[in-house]
């Protein structure tokens, strides 16, 4: 149950968002992915283009091919990386929206703390990315397929805890609180990894895809918390302990 209800998390939030009126949250991402795509793309070209100058100038054609393919590889690598992190502001008050319409109010946070705090774990994301890029662009380069799936497997991890980071920073989770989430609903963090890292796949959705996946996100763990089980009450008092408390 776990694993399908991640899996269809993300597709979930766009059909929310659709049928809600939502859509003008979709504007600024939409516009701001476009031009990061443009910035990270000729980035990637720069790079690439001085690191392949002298294969370009001994051997046009294949120089040219590999230079696109190590553009594209770069700028997607790139616009990965960054798109979560210059969506945020907009991806957390989507879905503020939306747990607020769901479940009539929203839990927050004071405002001085949930920047600091979101600053503070924002750089500790960066520090885990860049570990996760090396460590499965190394093992590509020595296990070939097997170091791509583990790439791909880290890439989903990431995307999962991009997504659950909304609602869980609303309730003041630490960072390692978050993982610990993920690691307690292992269904539900790998479909949503595989879920999203689809809907990043499909053409031009990936310009909405950080939105959409943090609203299926909030659903998602609306849902998960609605069907957890009521704390126990405490144990009732005996009429007699009662009596003695009282009258001590």
């Amino acid at each position: 149950m776990g694993f399908f209800r991640g899996l269809f998390a993300p597709f979930r939030g766009g059909l929310y968002v659709f049928r809600h009126p939502l859509k003008r949250y979709l504007i600024a991402p939409l516009l701001l992915s476009v031009a990061l795509a443009t910035v990270t793309m000729f980035a990637a070209r720069r790079y690439w283009s001085q690191e392949l100058s002298s294969m370009v100038s001994s051997t046009p054609v294949l120089g040219q091919f590999f230079l696109g393919i190590m553009t594209v590889v770069g700028g997607v690598v790139l616009f990965l990386i960054a798109q979560p992190l210059l969506l945020a502001v907009f991806s957390d008050q989507l879905s503020e929206r939306v747990e607020r319409e769901v479940l009539g109010k929203a839990h927050t946070v004071p405002f001085l703390t949930s920047t600091g705090r979101a600053l503070v774990h924002g750089l500790l994301k960066l520090v885990l990315y860049g570990i996760a890029l090396v460590v499965g662009l190394g093992l590509t380069a020595v296990t070939g397929g097997f170091g791509s799936l583990i790439g791909i497997a880290l890439a989903g991890l990431s995307l999962a805890y991009d997504g659950f980071d909304y609602p869980l920073a609303r309730r003041g989770a630490t960072f390692g609180a978050k993982w610990a989430f993920l690691a307690r609903n292992p269904g539900l963090t790998v479909g949503y990894g595989i879920g999203a890292t689809v809907l990043y796949l499909i053409p031009l959705a990936v310009f909405v895809a950080s939105p959409f996946a943090a609203v299926g996100a909030t659903l998602a763990y609306i849902d998960l918390e609605k069907s957890a089980p009521p704390a126990p009450a405490p144990d009732p008092v005996p009429a007699k302990s009662a009596n003695l408390a009282a009258n001590s």
